[in-house]
């Protein structure tokens, strides 16, 4: 911290902010000052601003401040382990994140360590979060892998799709980041789940829940992707991942190939995608893209194609080898790309001639 500012100082500039409801000037104001996660009150004001301005934003721009407030939360485990006010906001990023179950069982405990007289007022909205977390999870039913079932699925992805640097990690899962491998023919950056098959799907009558329960996916980047800037530009696609995991562990719908959603607007400000479809992993061998874990199930990977609202309507109607097809008519790779041509439209302009 700067020698010029006290920790008393700063505590006091950021209550005044949190009356004015400046969440983004608290944010500005602790990430530039030197030393800040060093203490771990202002790490708390740093993840609490974090949660409120994601509150006031929509969609996938807050999704990723939840994702900031839980991993600085991760910072202070030991030190907020007791401490009712860290335990409520872990619970509530992990809440946000669509980790459920992870964030009862902080409420719980924050409920436990409340001081009375400091932390009172945080008691009736922990009560109110439990009852959301269990009129969401009823049964309790997530669940994470063995460990031997995580080491399986850690050399498999390490064998077939290369190492990996973690991009972030939750509760649940891991996002994994692969570089571009130009010696193998992959110049794109691949970014893959490893833990989301910890969560076996409600598969429907008629399908086999030993062999199509569990999915880890994933989606390519061109190889000159940036990952990180200020307006978000090149962070929409993950998000939009993150969303559809989320979806999955906080849902019974079943999930697999062909698989589309449609958000029914633009995922981003910067594209004309409206949604996606999971496919094969086109990339990489049939071999790759299944493993058996120690029960014998098979975890099975897709890959999360970005699509332009023509595409998602043709989808509703016609199934995904279809769709893949006309793909492969026109020649155009669904990935890795930021922009390219819309397949159907290109079939609408070629009935009008």
């Amino acid at each position: 911290m700067a020698s010029s500012v006290s920790l008393e100082e700063l505590l006091a500039k950021v209550k005044e902010l949190y009356e004015q409801n400046a969440f983004g000037a608290i944010i500005e104001l602790l990430e530039q000052t030197e030393g800040v996660l060093e203490h771990y009150e202002l790490g708390l004001e740093l993840a609490r601003a974090y949660i409120n301005q994601a509150n006031a934003l929509a969609g996938s721009d807050g999704e990723d401040l939840y994702m900031q407030a839980n991993a600085l939360l991760d910072r202070y485990a030991l030190d907020g382990k007791d401490h009712a006010t860290y335990l409520f906001y872990k619970g509530y990023a992990l809440f946000k994140l669509g980790l459920v179950n992870d964030a009862s069982l902080r409420f719980e405990r924050a409920l436990r360590f409340i001081k009375l007289g400091v932390e009172d007022g945080l008691m009736p909205t922990i009560e109110r979060m439990l009852s959301l977390c269990k009129s969401l999870d009823p049964d309790n039913n997530f669940m994470r892998l063995k460990p031997e079932d995580e080491a399986i699925l850690d050399n498999h992805i390490k064998e077939h799709f290369g190492a990996y640097q973690i991009l972030f990690k939750t509760d649940r899962y891991e996002l994994l980041h692969i570089a571009p491998q130009k010696e193998e023919g992959r110049d794109f950056n691949l970014i893959i789940t490893k833990g989301l098959s910890g969560r076996k799907l409600k598969v429907p009558r008629g399908v086999d829940e030993l062999t199509d329960s569990r999915v880890e996916l994933a989606i390519c980047l061109p190889a000159a992707w940036e990952f990180s800037n200020s307006e978000g530009y090149n962070i929409w696609p993950i998000n939009t991942l993150c969303e559809l995991i989320n979806y999955i562990l906080t849902t019974d719908e079943f999930v697999g190939f062909g698989y589309s959603f449609s958000q029914g607007k633009k995922l981003h400000q910067t594209t004309d995608f409206s949604g996606g479809m999971l496919t094969a992993m086109g990339a990489y061998p049939r071999r790759s893209q299944e493993v058996a874990l120690s029960d014998n199930s098979l975890v099975h990977f897709f890959e999360l194609v970005f699509l332009y609202p023509m595409e998602l309507a043709f989808r509703q109607n016609h199934t995904a080898l279809e769709l893949l097809e006309l793909f492969e008519s026109k020649h155009t790779l669904p990935s890795p790309v930021r922009k390219r041509q819309d397949v159907c439209a290109v079939v609408s302009n070629a009935q009008k001639i």
